[in-house]
């Protein structure tokens, strides 16, 4: 009886609230009937995407194969009326039941009034005994409460402020708090809620099962890093919303296997619309979308141009990388450029929005963090570099526009001995062989199966980067290959994530997974070895 109850109730919510899922159909229904076909899809999902330039090879005989194939699976997948051939509400109302599910949460939208929703979690500079954490609410706290989190055996608090911005019509409110003090590979709970201004009374606290963090351990605990990296993911459709299940699943499967952070390389939540306008909420469906991981993971981010809208307002405001938490004093650009400094990674994240020439602010930065690096070898530490970036500079797919990235960035990049490349834009998967100004360079030390990369290097210098463009989270595929370039080693296009394993500062490898993996589907694979 308490069960039919409770199912009632869910019922009468949802026919009382507009919700963030009904809004997101709205915006794909052009007839306004309720039903989403495969025609009103397929001109919503294209519509996204305004780099489009070459309209005859979207519209090959291959793109337009697997696109028709994408569309027919959409709605196979998510529909849970096997007879009819569209989409209507409640089946995305399913697909958030079924991903909260994953994590024994309850589905976003239903979030109300204070209630913290969109939890995501980042690094600051310093990965051992800080954190930084946000959350939405959909009404605004009274002028006399700010934010707080509650965590530690001890019942430590630290409390934030609140802001928002306005972009659509948007009126929620974006709570963020810089937590402190806390021990090197420590695991705490937490609770978000809001504090009185005596600091003391507490008027709002809500917990859930599943928020908790672990700050990075010193290096001589750190058995190895773990990282989940990709980008271009969106959110339900296509399949933004089916990867980030494939995700959180793996991250259920085995916690020894869990990653400790996320870097996605740009192109976030596909909030805009192809033109001026971009929709908030597609971002807070998005935000709500990676939460059940962002609530227990640092979710690091790279610019994408699908965060340009408004002067990236939304992308601004709703982040907090280091460079805008506490930046350094060549992170002079918000969210924008940054590095992140781990037990055996030196990351370089950059903006290839933004200038990045000659005498530039973020080309100073590069510079310098690559002169640290240097440094480094110099003082025998020999962290990995890793640069990370959305648009690639290596890439077979026909639409790139990899030549400026190449002119100025790959020297700088050669010079400095960049261990590993990552990059999204193009919706596909492509690994390089080592490579250096087109060239697959270093054959002596490349297996014959492309498995491994195993060197002798003595010095910082001495590799070839490998570059790895991994925008397969979900976007809409309309990709075209040129013929194979001789360093390209790996490509397709399939949905699906990457993840990394940092095992010491002599070894590193890298697993493709794909989210609808068949028995005739090969993932791709491979490990880069330092011998010093």
């Amino acid at each position: 009886m308490l069960f039919l109850t409770l199912i009632s109730l869910f019922g009468f919510i949802l026919t009382i609230q507009t919700s963030d899922l009904q809004k997101y159909v709205d915006l794909i229904d052009l007839n306004n009937d309720g039903k989403l076909f495969k025609d009103e899809i397929f001109i919503f999902l294209n519509k996204f995407y305004e780099e489009i330039q070459d309209p005859i090879s979207i519209t090959s005989s291959g793109s337009m194969k697997i696109q028709e194939n994408i569309l027919y699976n959409i709605i196979k997948r998510y529909n849970r009326n096997s007879s009819a051939d569209y989409l209507i509400l409640s089946d995305f109302e399913n697909l958030f039941v079924d991903l909260y599910s994953l994590q024994n949460q309850k589905p976003t939208f239903l979030f109300n009034g204070l209630e913290p929703e969109q939890v995501h979690l980042s690094y600051t500079h310093d990965i051992y005994t800080e954190m930084y954490i946000s959350f939405v609410t959909r009404e605004k706290p009274s002028s006399n409460l700010r934010p707080i989190i509650k965590y530690c055996d001890k019942q430590c608090i630290a409390i934030g402020d609140t802001t928002t911005y306005n972009v659509d019509d948007w009126h929620y409110w974006i709570h963020f708090i810089y937590i402190k003090g806390l021990e090197p590979g420590a695991e705490y709970n937490y609770k978000l809620g809001f504090i009185d201004s005596d600091n003391i009374t507490i008027k709002h606290l809500f917990s859930n099962e599943k928020w908790t963090f672990k700050t990075m351990p010193p290096v001589e605990r750190q058995q190895k890093e773990i990282v989940y990296i990709y980008g271009d993911m969106g959110t339900i459709m296509p399949l933004g919303f089916e990867v980030m299940k494939s995700i959180i699943k793996d991250f259920n499967r085995d916690k020894n296997e869990q990653p400790n952070y996320v870097v996605h390389v740009g192109d976030i939540a596909y909030a805009g619309t192809g033109h001026a306008e971009e929709v908030q909420t597609i971002w807070d469906l998005f935000m709500n979308q990676i939460a059940p991981i962002s609530s227990q993971i640092p979710y690091m981010t790279a610019t994408g141009n699908h965060e340009k809208y408004y002067n990236y307002t939304s992308y601004k405001t709703r982040f907090f990388m280091p460079s805008k938490t506490n930046p350094t004093s060549f992170e002079t650009d918000g969210n924008f450029f940054f590095s992140l400094e781990t037990n055996f990674v030196q990351w370089i994240f950059l903006s290839t929005e933004h200038d990045y020439s000659n005498g530039s602010s973020q080309r100073t930065f590069l510079e310098n963090i690559l002169q640290q690096y240097e440094r480094k070898w110099q003082n025998k530490e020999r962290p990995w570099l890793i640069l990370v970036g959305h648009r690639p500079m290596y890439s077979s797919d026909q639409a790139t526009d990899s030549g400026r990235l190449q002119q100025e960035l790959e020297p700088l990049i050669i010079k400095y001995g960049v261990d590993l490349a990552v990059w999204g834009h193009m919706h596909c998967y492509e690994r390089t062989t080592p490579v250096k100004y087109n060239n697959f360079t270093d054959r002596d030390h490349f297996s014959s199966d492309g498995k491994i990369y195993q060197h002798n290097a003595t010095n910082f210098n001495q590799t070839s980067p490998i570059h790895l463009t991994i925008g397969t989270a979900g976007a809409w595929i309309h990709e075209n290959w040129i013929p194979t370039p001789e360093w390209s080693q790996t490509r397709y296009q399939k949905y699906g994530f990457g993840k990394l394993y940092i095992h010491n500062t002599t070894h590193l490898e890298f697993k493709s997974i794909l989210s609808n993996r068949t028995a005739s589907d090969e993932e791709d694979y491979f490990m880069i070895i330092r011998q010093f």
